[in-house]
């Protein structure tokens, strides 16, 4: 098992309860009072709030949908691959309306009226970057991010 697996799964298993439900339905939530208190350096941004999405497009293509703040907050995604290679990403500042709705896909032959993604590896994962102004936000944009969701499809 590779350490991103065992940190997936780690993720999935260790929950501490002031660090709220993190795993819901195929994504993770962090939390950033609850980073890794590893070297400096390594730690994510705390003024982000982050959420990821693994995937394995094994099960199928992946649809991804989440919503996009209204305000001037900046909003990323980023797709990685199995290697951490970024293949796709957008800002909050190329997306019309209140929700983005994309597909990843390793068929390079499927077209779509959503946004297509192309992997080149089955796993990887989808990175959304969330800026708070300060901590007293979290709450709000917690609950804002929560209706994230994916699911597998075949075609669309």
């Amino acid at each position: 098992m590779s350490k991103l697996d065992k940190g997936l799964k780690r993720a999935q298993t260790e929950y501490r309860p002031e660090c709220g439900e993190r795993w819901v339905e195929g994504v993770i939530y962090s939390n950033p009072d609850c980073l890794s208190d590893v070297a400096s350096s390594r730690r994510p941004n705390p003024d982000f709030i982050y959420t990821l999405i693994p995937y394995d497009l094994k099960k199928g293509n992946l649809l991804v949908s989440a919503p996009v703040p209204s305000d001037d907050r900046y909003w990323s995604i980023h797709a990685h691959n199995r290697n951490t290679d970024a293949f796709y990403k957008i800002t909050n500042t190329e997306i019309d309306g209140d929700r983005f709705k994309f597909l990843v896909t390793r068929d390079r032959n499927l077209r779509s009226d959503l946004s297509v993604a192309y992997a080149s590896s089955n796993k990887g994962l989808i990175l959304f970057r969330l800026t708070m102004k300060n901590f007293k936000e979290y709450s709000i944009l917690d609950e804002f991010r929560r209706s994230t969701n994916r699911k597998y499809v075949e075609n669309l």
